[in-house]
Protein backbone atom coordinates (compact mmCIF):
# COMPACT_ATOMS: atom_id res chain seq x y z
CA UNK A 1 0.00 0.00 0.00
CA UNK A 2 1.01 3.55 -0.64
CA UNK A 3 1.22 6.04 2.18
CA UNK A 4 -0.27 9.47 1.85
CA UNK A 5 -3.74 10.74 1.12
CA UNK A 6 -5.07 7.48 -0.31
CA UNK A 7 -4.15 3.90 -1.17
CA UNK A 8 -5.14 1.53 -3.93
CA UNK A 9 -6.55 -1.76 -2.73
CA UNK A 10 -7.76 -4.27 -5.33
CA UNK A 11 -8.09 -1.51 -7.92
CA UNK A 12 -10.25 0.67 -5.62
CA UNK A 13 -8.98 3.95 -4.25
CA UNK A 14 -9.53 4.26 -0.50
CA UNK A 15 -8.90 6.97 2.03
CA UNK A 16 -5.99 6.26 4.33
CA UNK A 17 -7.79 7.60 7.39
CA UNK A 18 -10.96 5.51 7.46
CA UNK A 19 -10.49 2.99 4.71
CA UNK A 20 -13.80 4.00 3.08
CA UNK A 21 -13.82 4.25 -0.71
CA UNK A 22 -13.41 7.78 -2.01
CA UNK A 23 -15.95 7.47 -4.82
CA UNK A 24 -15.77 11.12 -5.88
CA UNK A 25 -11.99 10.97 -6.28
CA UNK A 26 -12.25 7.78 -8.32
CA UNK A 27 -14.78 9.32 -10.70
CA UNK A 28 -12.73 12.54 -10.98
CA UNK A 29 -9.65 10.54 -12.01
CA UNK A 30 -11.67 8.45 -14.44
CA UNK A 31 -13.11 11.58 -16.03
CA UNK A 32 -9.61 12.52 -17.26
CA UNK A 33 -9.08 9.01 -18.64
CA UNK A 34 -12.43 9.09 -20.41
CA UNK A 35 -11.60 12.49 -21.85
CA UNK A 36 -8.28 11.12 -23.13
CA UNK A 37 -9.95 8.13 -24.80
CA UNK A 38 -12.71 10.30 -26.27
CA UNK A 39 -10.16 12.65 -27.84
CA UNK A 40 -7.86 9.79 -28.93
CA UNK A 41 -10.63 7.94 -30.78
CA UNK A 42 -11.69 11.19 -32.46
CA UNK A 43 -8.10 11.70 -33.60
CA UNK A 44 -7.94 8.12 -34.90
CA UNK A 45 -11.23 8.57 -36.75
CA UNK A 46 -9.97 11.77 -38.38
CA UNK A 47 -6.69 10.06 -39.30
CA UNK A 48 -8.42 7.13 -41.00
CA UNK A 49 -10.81 9.46 -42.83
CA UNK A 50 -7.78 11.42 -44.04
CA UNK A 51 -5.98 8.29 -45.28
CA UNK A 52 -9.14 7.10 -46.98
CA UNK A 53 -9.31 10.37 -48.94
CA UNK A 54 -5.57 10.30 -49.73
CA UNK A 55 -5.59 6.73 -51.04
CA UNK A 56 -8.89 7.25 -52.88
CA UNK A 57 -7.74 10.43 -54.64
CA UNK A 58 -4.32 8.96 -55.42
CA UNK A 59 -5.89 5.81 -56.86
CA UNK A 60 -8.28 7.85 -59.01
CA UNK A 61 -5.47 10.08 -60.28
CA UNK A 62 -3.22 7.12 -61.07
CA UNK A 63 -6.08 5.37 -62.86
CA UNK A 64 -6.55 8.45 -65.02
CA UNK A 65 -2.79 8.60 -65.74
CA UNK A 66 -2.72 4.90 -66.64
CA UNK A 67 -5.68 5.27 -69.00
CA UNK A 68 -4.21 8.34 -70.68
CA UNK A 69 -0.76 6.76 -70.92
CA UNK A 70 -2.15 3.59 -72.45
CA UNK A 71 -3.85 5.60 -75.20
CA UNK A 72 -0.60 7.51 -75.77
CA UNK A 73 1.49 4.33 -75.88
CA UNK A 74 -0.93 2.67 -78.32
CA UNK A 75 -0.76 5.61 -80.70
CA UNK A 76 3.03 5.96 -80.38
CA UNK A 77 4.10 2.36 -79.89
CA UNK A 78 7.82 3.20 -80.27
CA UNK A 79 8.06 5.06 -76.92
CA UNK A 80 9.39 2.50 -74.43
CA UNK A 81 9.56 5.05 -71.60
CA UNK A 82 5.84 5.74 -71.93
CA UNK A 83 5.10 2.01 -71.66
CA UNK A 84 7.33 1.66 -68.56
CA UNK A 85 5.60 4.60 -66.88
CA UNK A 86 2.20 3.18 -67.77
CA UNK A 87 3.15 -0.22 -66.40
CA UNK A 88 4.53 1.20 -63.14
CA UNK A 89 1.49 3.43 -62.69
CA UNK A 90 -0.77 0.48 -63.41
CA UNK A 91 0.96 -1.65 -60.75
CA UNK A 92 0.84 1.18 -58.21
CA UNK A 93 -2.87 1.74 -58.93
CA UNK A 94 -3.56 -1.96 -58.40
CA UNK A 95 -1.58 -1.96 -55.16
CA UNK A 96 -3.41 1.11 -53.84
CA UNK A 97 -6.78 -0.33 -54.79
CA UNK A 98 -5.93 -3.56 -52.98
CA UNK A 99 -4.65 -1.55 -50.02
CA UNK A 100 -7.93 0.33 -49.81
CA UNK A 101 -9.78 -2.97 -49.54
CA UNK A 102 -7.39 -4.46 -46.99
CA UNK A 103 -6.93 -1.36 -44.80
CA UNK A 104 -10.65 -0.59 -44.85
CA UNK A 105 -10.19 2.99 -43.68
CA UNK A 106 -13.90 3.92 -43.79
CA UNK A 107 -14.84 1.10 -41.40
CA UNK A 108 -11.94 1.91 -39.05
CA UNK A 109 -12.91 5.58 -39.04
CA UNK A 110 -16.53 4.70 -38.26
CA UNK A 111 -15.55 2.31 -35.44
CA UNK A 112 -13.26 4.91 -33.85
CA UNK A 113 -15.96 7.55 -34.19
CA UNK A 114 -18.50 5.26 -32.49
CA UNK A 115 -16.03 4.60 -29.65
CA UNK A 116 -15.39 8.33 -29.27
CA UNK A 117 -19.12 8.99 -29.01
CA UNK A 118 -19.55 6.25 -26.39
CA UNK A 119 -16.60 7.54 -24.33
CA UNK A 120 -17.97 11.10 -24.54
CA UNK A 121 -21.39 9.92 -23.40
CA UNK A 122 -19.91 8.03 -20.44
CA UNK A 123 -17.76 11.02 -19.54
CA UNK A 124 -20.83 13.30 -19.50
CA UNK A 125 -22.65 10.78 -17.29
CA UNK A 126 -19.72 10.78 -14.86
CA UNK A 127 -19.66 14.59 -14.87
CA UNK A 128 -23.37 14.61 -14.03
CA UNK A 129 -22.76 12.17 -11.18
CA UNK A 130 -19.96 14.41 -9.93
CA UNK A 131 -22.31 17.41 -10.00
CA UNK A 132 -24.05 15.73 -7.06
CA UNK A 133 -20.86 14.97 -5.13
CA UNK A 134 -22.67 14.21 -1.90
CA UNK A 135 -24.68 11.44 -3.52
CA UNK A 136 -21.86 9.60 -5.33
CA UNK A 137 -21.83 5.98 -4.20
CA UNK A 138 -20.09 2.69 -4.83
CA UNK A 139 -22.91 1.87 -7.26
CA UNK A 140 -21.96 4.89 -9.39
CA UNK A 141 -18.36 3.68 -9.49
CA UNK A 142 -19.42 0.10 -10.33
CA UNK A 143 -21.82 1.22 -13.09
CA UNK A 144 -19.17 3.50 -14.59
CA UNK A 145 -16.56 0.74 -14.42
CA UNK A 146 -18.89 -1.76 -16.14
CA UNK A 147 -19.85 0.69 -18.88
CA UNK A 148 -16.20 1.64 -19.45
CA UNK A 149 -15.21 -2.02 -19.71
CA UNK A 150 -17.99 -2.65 -22.23
CA UNK A 151 -16.83 0.26 -24.39
CA UNK A 152 -13.20 -0.86 -24.11
CA UNK A 153 -14.13 -4.36 -25.31
CA UNK A 154 -15.90 -3.02 -28.41
CA UNK A 155 -13.50 -0.19 -29.26
CA UNK A 156 -10.81 -0.72 -31.90
CA UNK A 157 -7.19 -0.51 -30.85
CA UNK A 158 -5.72 2.97 -31.05
CA UNK A 159 -2.88 3.46 -33.54
CA UNK A 160 0.62 4.10 -32.23
CA UNK A 161 1.14 7.66 -31.11
CA UNK A 162 -2.53 8.61 -30.89
CA UNK A 163 -2.70 8.48 -27.08
CA UNK A 164 0.30 10.78 -26.72
CA UNK A 165 -1.18 13.15 -29.31
CA UNK A 166 -4.45 13.14 -27.36
CA UNK A 167 -2.54 13.84 -24.11
CA UNK A 168 -0.95 16.87 -25.75
CA UNK A 169 -4.33 17.99 -27.08
CA UNK A 170 -5.97 17.96 -23.64
CA UNK A 171 -2.95 19.03 -21.57
CA UNK A 172 -4.15 22.61 -21.22
CA UNK A 173 -7.85 21.83 -21.16
CA UNK A 174 -9.32 21.99 -17.63
CA UNK A 175 -11.85 19.40 -16.60
CA UNK A 176 -15.37 20.69 -16.07
CA UNK A 177 -16.26 20.72 -12.41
Amino acid sequence: MRAGRGCRVSGVHVRAEGGAPDHVEILERWTRGLQLLHVAHNIASERFNYWNRVTGITTAMLSAVVGTTLFASLSASGLTAVRVVAGAASLLTAALSTGQLVWNYPELAARHRAAAVRYATLRRQVELRLANRGQVSATDVDVTSSEWEEIEQAAPQLPIGVRSRARRAIAGVPLRA
